[in-house]
């Protein structure tokens, strides 16, 4: 755990109720000393500290045996670190005193004490004086134990010759995917994990065995907590809304209003199960809206986006109420370290009409162009695909992406390609796309699962898929959509220029009246520099599998000064020699191919594709080259060979 990170004590174990202040605490105080306390419900709390502080970002063994007949309780703690270094200077510390009676309070609880009832549909009590770090092995036995018993209680299995003590042993290996704790002891006294603290991570004895918990879960046995990790918020319902069953499928919104304030709600309507309405679907990608849920980045670092156009109601909110600057991915905990789930079931600012112009709200300029030219089209979800798969994709003629496809499971890239294989017409209008490998949680609705910022050991989901970037599983995205993620651009966008495939027969209908020339697409909605190349690109690289018979359509004009580039590569480091540098990197490419069975793809390459696309009420040479695409895809007698 992470030294002197909030001004609140951090439980270990406990059966305490903080509003009654009764029971027992195994903790750390603010000063990071580890303390037992005890409470007897009369307003004095008993507290046997032990005086030096816990050392940070290390593993530590506590302990705190009761001797009820001698009236004596003890504090335990030996270090336990990996390095052989840190192994020599551990310490081991112990405090003790008197107690008359230790009382019980309400259940076990491994990270948290009782802190008062919950929200009124809430299914669990409040928390509270929450662990903000790693912990395994947690034991319970129904003696006192001696310190020689106690130093043995430390090995990884308890010894036989304590085990008839034992009353409650709790393995975090076992059923890592699932909301359960299980108790190994005869007791069996299983638990419930509340909020969705990390699971299948290292504990205290993995040595490099394995990188994978599947492999191994013996040594990802441990748990991380936060005080800051939520599930669903609970709040209670003020209204509810039955869909209709004839209502058409797209992107909707509960509008609310107080006053002059106005607030929405968005959500999706798909089609029936199995009933589409339409030759033509677009994917929306809320496992991608999760991930951003509440980005802190425009109150934190709003200096380095200046291309963004945000919702500065939205940004003073969030700095008021700072809370809501967490969950998804991109916000990191108490102790720097970022998050790991995005879930539905808490509130997202960004996912609504008026938001950052960003993600969602960015995808409905994807449904406005359809609109537009009256083009019909069903939306489906991450969600969906992910439980459906390919048996989904194939109802439709075409599917068309969000503009920001970037966290996706390994079976949703799977469902392209064989969608595509199997004569599907894919039109990739975004960037970023396909780059994180994700993962739903096994047991608990509306949750993603991301460790793109786990270290390398820890990077398996809790589901068992591999995590972190997709080219970490082996899939290489050029085999699906012919490019890869490059750059990263936030001051300007940049145009389009064509290139000589684009007069190849085989791709040059995309073209077809386009009155822009060589160059085009400058416009769009970046506040520095609109054009259709920005925010984030992909590039056309014929090395990372990409098909052999792609046409690349055409290439960014130069980008502005200052980018992030992205380098993809199945080795996890790379190597330069300087001064020398290699060439510019960043670019963003349009890409066409076919595929088997009159299947084919066209790829933009830019998040800012389709928000150029209203330029001049849709009279412009990309909404013309996109319209041409949409048109051709679902006509049924296009040959794509």
């Amino acid at each position: 755990m992470a030294p002197e990170i909030v001004d609140n004590p951090q439980t270990v174990v406990s059966r305490f109720d903080a509003i009654t202040q009764t029971g027992w605490a195994l903790r750390l105080n603010p000063k990071m000393q580890l303390e037992f306390v005890v409470g007897q419900g009369t307003g004095t709390v008993q507290t046997f500290t032990i005086d030096e502080p816990v050392q940070g970002w290390g593993w530590a063994y506590v302990a705190a045996s009761y001797d009820a007949q001698a009236g004596v309780v003890s504090v335990h703690l030996k270090e336990k670190p990996y390095s052989p270094g840190d192994q020599q200077t551990a310490r081991t510390l112990a405090a003790q005193g008197d107690v008359s009676t230790v009382p019980q309070a309400g259940p076990m609880r491994i990270a948290a004490v009782r802190n008062g009832p919950g929200a009124a549909n809430a299914i669990f009590e409040k928390p509270g004086h929450n662990f903000n770090g790693r912990i395994q092995d947690v034991r319970v036995t129904n003696k006192a134990l001696s310190v020689e018993e106690i130093d043995a209680m430390a090995d990884p299995v308890v010894p036989d010759e304590l085990k008839p003590f034992v009353i409650a042993d709790y393995d975090f290996s076992q059923k890592i995917s699932s909301a359960s704790v299980v108790d190994i002891s005869p007791t069996g006294a299983n638990g419930v994990v509340v909020n969705l603290p990390n699971r299948g991570v290292r504990g205290r004895f993995w040595a490099g065995e394995s990188i994978n918990w599947n492999e191994r879960p013996d040594l990802y046995d441990a748990i991380t907590f936060y005080a800051d990790d939520l599930y669903s918020a609970e709040w209670s319902s003020d209204f509810s809304y039955t869909v209709p069953k004839d209502l058409k499928s797209g992107i909707y919104s509960a509008r609310l209003t107080q006053g002059d304030f106005v607030e929405y709600i968005a959500f999706f309507v798909a089609a029936p199960k199995g009933k589409p309405s339409e030759r033509l679907a677009v994917w929306v990608s809320d496992y991608n809206y999760m991930a951003y849920a509440g980005i802190s980045l425009g109150v934190t670092a709003k200096q380095n986006y200046p291309s963004h156009n945000w919702n500065e109601a939205d940004l003073q909110f969030m700095a008021d109420n700072p809370e809501y600057g967490s969950g998804g991915v991109y916000n990191t905990h108490v102790d720097g370290r970022n998050f790991a789930y995005g879930t539905r079931l808490r509130p997202d600012l960004g996912m609504k009409p008026g938001a950052l112009t960003y993600n969602f709200t960015q995808d409905t300029h994807v449904t406005a162009f359809l609109e537009n030219f009256g083009f019909g089209y069903d939306v489906i979800t991450d969600e969906l695909v992910d439980e459906e798969g390919l048996d989904l994709l194939n109802q439709y003629d075409v599917v068309i992406s969000s503009t920001h496809p970037e966290y996706v499971t390994i079976g949703m890239v799977n469902a392209i390609g064989s969608f595509t294989a199997e004569g599907g017409r894919f039109m990739y209008v975004g960037a970023n796309g396909y780059f994180w490998s994700v993962g739903q949680h096994a047991e608990l609705p509306g949750v993603m699962e991301s460790r793109n910022f786990f270290d390398i050991a820890d990077r398996y989901l809790s589901n068992g898929t591999r995590g972190g970037l997709m080219i970490e599983t082996g899939m290489q995205p050029g085999a699906i959509v012919g490019l890869e993620t490059s750059a990263m651009i936030f001051n300007g966008s940049s145009a389009y220029r064509r290139l000589p495939d684009s007069e190849n027969p085989r791709g040059a209908w995309i073209f077809d009246g386009t009155s822009e020339g060589d160059v085009f697409g400058d416009y769009g909605i970046d506040r520095v520099h609109g054009a259709a190349a920005g925010f984030e690109i992909d590039k056309f690289n014929p090395s990372n599998g990409a098909p052999r018979h792609v046409l690349n359509l055409a290439t960014s004009e130069p980008l502005k000064e200052t980018i992030e580039e992205i380098k993809l590569s199945t080795s996890p480091i790379a190597v330069y020699y300087t001064p020398a540098s290699p060439p510019d990197h960043g670019q963003a490419d349009i890409v066409f191919f076919e595929t088997a069975n009159d299947g084919a793809v066209f790829s933009t390459g830019s998040i800012t594709w389709m928000s150029s696309t209203p330029e001049k009420n849709y009279e412009n040479d990309v909404a013309k080259i996109t319209r041409n695409v949409v048109e051709r895809f679902l006509d049924a007698r296009a040959v794509f060979s």
